[in-house]
Order: C-alpha cells, then structure tokens, then sequence
C-alpha cells in the first residue's frame, strides 16, 4: 500500500521542532574556494529551476492531481520548493541529502532537510539501516537517504566532494590565498611612495612601522576607496609603477587563476563559459551543465523521490527542457515543428513559454499525408485498396466487352441490316 491513499491535510504540516531541523548549506562552504562556491551555486541553482510531474505508469501520462505536487511545493511550512531542493543540492555535493519524513495519521505531509554533519548511519544486528541525528534513533523508512555519488559505500554512505578530491581543492585553495595575498601586499600592480626624509631626517624602525600602520589603516583597503590624502610637511607621496619582475608575477597570476577554473569547471562539469560569463554559444554550455552535472545528481534525487509513491501506479521524473536556454528564433523554429508532427500541443508550447492556455489548444496535429497505423486505419485503407482494384478490374471488364462488340462490328457496315 502506498503512502498517499488519502487527501493530505493540509493544515497538518509541521514546523521544526528543534532549531537543527533546519540547517544552513552555506556553513559548509566556508574552506571551499570562490570557484567552487560559483560552480556549486549554478549546479543547485538550475537544479532547484527543475520542472518536475509525476506519471501513471500504465499510461504513462501527466497525473495532474497528487497530494506529493503540494508538499514538494513547500516541503515544510517554513520551507518553500526552490530553497529547499537548493539547498539539498548543496547538502548532496557535501555529503548527502536526508530528509526526515513527518505523518499525520499515516499520510505523509512534511519533509525536513536534516544536517548531513549530525548524521550518522548503522546497521543493526540484521544488517538492517539505521540513522542517528542528534542522538535519536531513526529507522530506514522514516528518512528519504539520497547519498552522494563521491566515494560512496553501503555503510558509510557517501562523501563530500571536497573529502573525495582533496587535492584538488587544496591546491586551489592555496593559490586563492596566494593571489589575495599577492595584491594585499603590493606584489603586483601600483605601488604608494612616502618619502618622509624631510620630516624625519634620523626615521627609526619603530617610527617608520608607526607611519606605514598609519597610512595604511587611514587611506588603506575598499573602504577608504577615493579618500583625499591630507599632505603633511616633509612628506611626499609618489607611486612606483610595475617592474618587469612584478608584471611577470601578474602574468603567473593571471596564469595560475586560470588554472584554477578550469579545474574547479573540470570536477564540477560546468564550462568555463558559464563561469566566467564569456560564453560563445549559450545553448551548448547549458546542454553540457545539464546533461553532465544536473543529470547525475538530479537522477538520483528523481529515484528517491519515486519511492515516496506506490512504485505499482506511479513514478516521479524532472524535465530539463528548462535548463536549455535557445535563442527566440530558435525555440520557435523547435515549438513549429512540434507542433507540426504532434510532439506538442499549442498549449503546451505556451506552457513552456509561461503563457496561459487558449481554446482549442489541447488539440494534437499531424501531417495529412501521415496516419496512425492501428487497426481502425488498417481496415479503411484495405478496404481503399479492395475498392480500388474492383474498380479497375470492372473497368477491364468493360473495356474487354467494348473490345468483344467492336470485333463483331464489320468495318463496312453491312453487319446492319
């Protein structure tokens, strides 16, 4: 028997009871670099953008009315559809998504994204699963597991991303904090001169600390952005343009960050061209996000979530027609042909172009000169071609018996008497 037999109630959804219900993905991202946060963000945000339906099994058609459509628009009722699935997508890079399932007489009606952190899996004495969360036992059934792809094992489950390729993260890391290192401290670009010999003939050390920390601190960083510089007597001020050695710093910079995202892209499968927005040919990059970092992850959530249905009637599928992103000529010229050959409907064209539906728009057309090959066809167009060859067998039979009295006719007439 299936969970959902029964009309949910809707007022029957849950709030967190303890504050670790929900958990904040971002914390997880504070040793990942700017990259891989870019690559993470544009995997769970196109995620999060899916289009989703669930399916009759037999007819594998839409079914438009199921109480899960609800609580997969807003899981929770301090949770709504995008965030909840981004997040989860941050979750899964991370380690896995858990989400705790909440009843109410036996219908399911919440779902609750846990801390991937505080979870811990077992297996009892049958070898049968078991999750902990803050020390309170879960059984199987009651947590929906979608585990990370990364390093995954049947006891452990699966492995964040960052734990699987460590090397690679660490080495970004460092150049990272190599390059904001390199700027912070003047190794590359333009360079303040305080000639201070005038104010102070005999500068200590310690003075010249002090005047540096000063200068520093007033006219210094972001903040102090455009700040006009007070002059004082016997202080001059000059800049000292990039060397040789420093514009080759700047260029093995430059370098090594390029490096950087193509790696990052690389682990992530997203395309440069996305991550750096200078992409050539939008539609191909978003066929390449889709197909090799969407997909994998977004199928297995697809498959967690089928089973939250009776799997005898029903099944759970997203669309990534939306992650395609085509010009307008090109998406018309796509939408006509569908429409043509009966792919689509108008409606449905609409649908996807965020269009409310017209009269008549369900109606489904198909070329005149194509039929569809079922029995009712079948037997018309036999029965056509009966009556085409008794038609042209009565016309043989009249043009023999033309013949027949023509043959009998005397060419001089004299047969009429």
């Amino acid at each position: 028997m299936g969970i959902f037999n029964r009309k949910a109630n809707k007022n029957a959804q849950s709030k967190p009871q303890i504050v670790t219900d929900y958990y904040n993905s971002n914390t997880w991202l504070q040793g990942a670099t700017g990259t891989s946060f870019s690559c993470l963000d544009r995997i769970a945000s196109e995620f999060a953008l899916l289009n989703f339906s669930i399916y009759d099994v037999e007819t594998r058609q839409k079914v438009k009315k199921h109480p899960l459509y609800a609580i997969l628009k807003q899981p929770n009722l301090e949770d709504f559809h995008f965030n909840f699935f981004y997040q989860s997508a941050v979750d899964y890079y991370n380690k896995g998504a858990y989400w705790l399932k909440v009843f109410y007489q036996g219908e399911l009606v919440s779902l609750f994204r846990l801390n991937p952190k505080q979870v811990q899996i077992f297996r009892d004495e049958n070898k049968k699963r078991y999750f902990a969360y803050n020390g309170v036992r879960f059984e199987d059934d009651q947590i929906l597991y979608i585990p990370s792809r990364f390093d995954y094992s049947t006891l452990n489950g699966g492995s964040s991303i960052y734990d699987a390729v460590p090397e690679v993260f660490n080495t970004a890391k460092s150049l990272e904090g190599f390059t904001q290192k390199s700027f912070t401290n003047g190794v590359v670009g333009k360079r303040t001169v305080i000639d201070v010999s005038g104010a102070y003939p005999d500068l200590t050390t310690e003075q010249a600390k002090a005047i540096k920390d000063g200068f520093q601190a007033e006219y210094g960083g972001l903040q102090n952005a455009g700040r006009p510089i007070l002059k004082k007597k016997g202080i001059e001020y000059s800049e000292l343009q990039g060397t040789s050695s420093t514009d080759n710093q700047a260029a093995e910079l430059s370098a090594n960050r390029k490096f950087q995202k193509e790696e990052m892209g690389m682990v992530h499968a997203v395309p440069m061209g996305l991550l750096t927005g200078t992409s050539t040919n939008l539609e191909n990059d978003f066929a390449l996000l889709a197909e090799f970092a969407v997909r994998p992850m977004a199928t297995q959530f697809q498959e967690a979530i089928s089973s939250l249905l009776d799997e005898n009637k029903y099944y759970f599928e997203f669309d990534y027609n939306g992650i395609m992103k085509t010009s307008m000529a090109t998406r018309v010229d796509t939408y006509t042909k569908q429409i043509a050959t009966g792919v689509l409907t108008l409606n449905e064209v609409r649908a996807k172009e965020n269009l409310s539906p017209v009269e008549e728009g369900d109606t489904t057309f198909v070329p005149v000169n194509y039929m569809p090959w079922n029995k009712e066809t079948k037997d018309a167009y036999m029965a056509k071609q009966k009556a085409i060859a008794n038609g042209e067998n009565q016309k043989e039979s009249t043009e023999t018996d033309e013949g027949v009295l023509n043959s009998q006719h005397s060419p001089n007439g004299d047969d009429k008497q």
